[in-house]
Protein backbone atom coordinates (compact mmCIF):
# COMPACT_ATOMS: atom_id res chain seq x y z
CA UNK A 1 0.00 0.00 0.00
CA UNK A 2 3.09 2.58 0.96
CA UNK A 3 4.60 1.46 -2.05
CA UNK A 4 1.91 2.29 -4.53
CA UNK A 5 1.32 5.72 -3.13
CA UNK A 6 4.78 6.36 -3.36
CA UNK A 7 4.82 5.22 -7.15
CA UNK A 8 2.23 7.48 -7.66
CA UNK A 9 3.60 10.15 -6.19
CA UNK A 10 6.78 10.17 -7.86
CA UNK A 11 5.37 9.67 -11.12
CA UNK A 12 2.70 13.11 -10.41
CA UNK A 13 6.53 14.85 -9.72
CA UNK A 14 7.60 13.79 -12.96
CA UNK A 15 4.84 14.53 -15.26
CA UNK A 16 4.28 17.98 -13.42
CA UNK A 17 8.27 18.27 -14.05
CA UNK A 18 7.74 16.96 -17.95
CA UNK A 19 4.88 20.48 -18.09
CA UNK A 20 7.01 23.13 -15.88
CA UNK A 21 4.37 23.44 -13.47
CA UNK A 22 4.34 23.49 -9.33
CA UNK A 23 3.02 20.54 -8.11
CA UNK A 24 0.32 21.69 -5.66
CA UNK A 25 -0.29 25.21 -7.08
CA UNK A 26 -3.53 25.76 -7.13
CA UNK A 27 -5.46 27.10 -10.58
CA UNK A 28 -4.43 30.10 -9.88
CA UNK A 29 -2.63 31.35 -13.06
CA UNK A 30 -5.73 30.90 -15.40
CA UNK A 31 -8.37 33.31 -15.76
CA UNK A 32 -11.32 31.13 -14.19
CA UNK A 33 -8.79 30.25 -11.49
CA UNK A 34 -8.01 34.07 -10.52
CA UNK A 35 -11.46 34.75 -11.33
CA UNK A 36 -12.87 31.81 -8.72
CA UNK A 37 -10.37 33.31 -5.94
CA UNK A 38 -11.22 36.94 -6.26
CA UNK A 39 -15.01 35.82 -5.23
CA UNK A 40 -13.62 33.58 -2.61
CA UNK A 41 -11.46 36.82 -1.09
CA UNK A 42 -15.15 39.06 -1.57
CA UNK A 43 -16.55 36.19 -0.05
CA UNK A 44 -14.35 35.83 2.94
CA UNK A 45 -13.81 39.58 3.29
CA UNK A 46 -17.67 40.23 3.69
CA UNK A 47 -18.02 37.44 6.08
CA UNK A 48 -15.48 38.99 8.21
CA UNK A 49 -16.97 42.20 8.04
CA UNK A 50 -20.43 41.19 9.57
CA UNK A 51 -18.48 39.04 12.15
CA UNK A 52 -16.46 42.51 12.83
CA UNK A 53 -20.10 44.64 12.80
CA UNK A 54 -22.77 42.08 14.31
CA UNK A 55 -20.72 40.25 17.04
CA UNK A 56 -17.16 42.35 18.18
CA UNK A 57 -18.39 45.65 17.76
CA UNK A 58 -21.90 44.71 20.31
CA UNK A 59 -19.75 42.52 22.32
CA UNK A 60 -17.00 45.28 22.96
CA UNK A 61 -19.74 47.32 23.90
CA UNK A 62 -20.97 45.34 26.17
CA UNK A 63 -17.95 44.83 27.88
CA UNK A 64 -17.17 48.33 27.89
CA UNK A 65 -20.72 49.31 29.97
CA UNK A 66 -19.81 46.18 32.47
CA UNK A 67 -16.04 47.47 33.19
CA UNK A 68 -17.80 51.59 33.43
CA UNK A 69 -20.34 50.69 35.91
CA UNK A 70 -17.86 48.58 37.95
CA UNK A 71 -15.91 51.57 37.74
CA UNK A 72 -18.12 54.02 38.61
CA UNK A 73 -18.64 52.00 41.71
CA UNK A 74 -15.57 51.72 42.97
CA UNK A 75 -14.97 55.93 42.74
CA UNK A 76 -18.72 55.67 44.74
CA UNK A 77 -17.15 53.53 47.33
CA UNK A 78 -13.62 55.72 47.54
CA UNK A 79 -15.66 59.18 47.90
CA UNK A 80 -17.32 58.02 50.60
CA UNK A 81 -14.29 55.71 52.41
CA UNK A 82 -11.16 57.05 51.33
CA UNK A 83 -7.81 55.47 52.04
CA UNK A 84 -6.06 56.25 55.12
CA UNK A 85 -2.54 57.62 55.20
CA UNK A 86 -0.24 55.41 56.70
CA UNK A 87 3.25 56.96 57.69
CA UNK A 88 5.82 54.23 57.24
CA UNK A 89 9.38 55.23 56.97
CA UNK A 90 10.25 54.35 53.20
CA UNK A 91 6.97 56.85 51.51
CA UNK A 92 7.47 60.07 50.60
CA UNK A 93 11.11 60.50 50.36
CA UNK A 94 12.12 63.05 48.02
CA UNK A 95 16.01 63.90 47.52
CA UNK A 96 14.69 66.61 44.95
CA UNK A 97 11.03 67.50 44.00
CA UNK A 98 9.76 66.63 40.66
CA UNK A 99 9.60 68.90 37.69
CA UNK A 100 5.96 68.92 37.33
CA UNK A 101 3.08 69.69 39.03
CA UNK A 102 3.70 71.13 42.66
CA UNK A 103 7.52 69.05 42.85
CA UNK A 104 5.69 66.72 45.66
CA UNK A 105 3.75 64.73 43.65
CA UNK A 106 4.17 61.84 40.91
CA UNK A 107 3.03 62.43 37.71
CA UNK A 108 0.33 59.74 38.37
CA UNK A 109 -0.62 61.00 41.70
CA UNK A 110 -4.67 61.04 42.54
CA UNK A 111 -6.13 62.98 45.25
CA UNK A 112 -8.95 60.29 45.33
CA UNK A 113 -7.06 56.94 45.87
CA UNK A 114 -3.39 58.30 47.10
CA UNK A 115 -3.71 59.73 50.35
CA UNK A 116 -1.33 62.31 51.07
CA UNK A 117 0.63 62.66 54.39
CA UNK A 118 -1.31 66.33 55.83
Amino acid sequence: MFRTLQLARTAAVRNAAMRNVRLYSGNMYTKEGYKAAQEHANVAAETWRKISLYVALPTCIIFGYFAVSNEMEHIHHLEHDPPTFVAYPYLHVRNRKFPFGDGDHTLFWNPLVNPDPE
